[in-house]
């Protein structure tokens, strides 16, 4: 009995709040009291969202559970940006058996249904991967840590993470699910306008590439605190994105102090480039941009696009003047009459694996 009051004390030195979200997820008080002693609540806090421990199952007893062959399962799981296992390693939950069962359907199909999943997947762990790192970034009460995590214990960690997990989990895969509804609509109407212009498939299509950099932004990152840099960045973000879906576009990524996006039409692409021009020069922290802009044939895969049209408009803004529009004898040529745009011509510029090509100048009315 001296035992067990002693683990009483030891459990009631944790908050309340946290010691009841562990139990209710199934994590044993043996299992809590074993953190403690290894001084590791704080990861049993982050480990509790798969589940407790005693759950895990290694890739064997996975694949024997769920009928999908274990080089699957791997392919699978690298796809979605996990780090390989080994066959006695047990790291998988029923999170994982409900994943796979999921995908049972697709993956036993045949080998190009496998290699449409893993393409998936890996698009998928991509873009999961982001936004869960921005929510850790983003997260206030684990952004507070920074100035004193030197006097926070591990069980103020794992309370502070049950607090943030407890707020956000029941909210984000509904906007998750939502997001990914509303985008799903979109692209399938990109492909079905694309289809109807006469693309041979819905990877192969036409449109306008654009990129958009911070110019001076290595020797600006320098001079600014961490904090100021990265208000920078998150306003040359919401800046580039705004312009970019104002115009019926899409931001294909962030790249640092660059951005890349597509649009149908040559004229909505020039546009966001002006827009971006205009807005940047009242920003005080903000240098100045430019931008590259080409029209033509694209490779889409797995969310980006390749081909010379993309390699041409990204030679393009590496060549472009701070503060000046670039693009392409293709823009040229697609952009309707607009007295606001006048398009100047340069002398034909050599650029590297590409040839000599014929580019042109925007520029704005006032």
């Amino acid at each position: 009995m001296e035992v067990d009051k002693t683990s009483d004390q030891i459990l009631s030195m944790i908050p309340l709040r946290l010691l009841e979200m562990l139990r209710e997820r199934g994590v044993s008080d043996e299992e809590i009291l074993s953190a403690l002693a290894e001084d590791s609540l704080h990861l049993l806090a982050v480990d509790q969202m798969l589940g407790p421990p005693r759950s895990r199952m290694d890739i064997l007893e996975l694949s024997k559970e769920t009928g999908i062959d274990k080089q699957v399962i791997r392919r699978l799981w690298r796809a979605l940006g996990f780090t390989d296992v080994s066959d006695g390693e047990k790291v998988f939950t029923p999170l994982d058996v409900e994943a796979i069962l999921s995908l049972r359907g697709l993956v036993r199909s045949g080998t190009a249904d496998v290699d449409i999943a893993i393409q998936l997947a890996r698009v998928i762990g991509s873009s999961m991967a982001r936004i869960a790192e921005a929510e850790i970034v983003a997260s206030n009460g684990l952004k507070a840590i920074e100035g004193d995590s030197e006097d926070l214990s591990t069980v103020d960690l794992a309370d502070r993470f049950a607090r943030y997990s407890a707020a956000t989990l029941p909210a984000l895969p509904q906007l998750l699910i939502y997001a990914w509804i509303r985008h799903l609509h979109a692209a399938g109407r990109r492909a079905m306008v694309a289809l109807d212009k006469g693309a041979p498939n819905v990877s192969e299509l036409v449109l306008a590439v654009g990129f958009v950099d911070l110019v001076g932004f290595t020797i600006l990152s320098q001079q600014l605190t961490t904090q100021e840099l990265g208000a920078v960045v998150s306003r040359f973000e919401e800046l580039s994105s705004d312009a970019v879906t104002k115009y019926g576009g899409r931001v294909v990524k962030m790249i640092g102090d660059e951005v890349m996006y597509v649009a149908e039409d040559a004229y909505a692409a020039v546009q966001v480039g002006v827009i971006l021009k205009e807005e940047y020069s009242k920003e005080k922290l903000l240098s100045e941009v430019r931008a590259g802009v080409a029209y033509g044939p694209v490779l889409a895969r797995e969310g980006d696009y390749y081909g010379p049209t993309v390699n041409l408009a990204s030679r393009i803004v590496n060549i472009a003047n701070p503060g000046s529009i670039l693009v392409s004898d293709g823009v040229h040529q697609h952009l309707p009459p607009d007295e606001n745009l006048h398009l100047v011509p340069l002398r034909p510029r050599y650029l590297k694996d590409l040839g000599s090509v014929q580019l042109w100048v925007v520029n704005p009315s006032d």
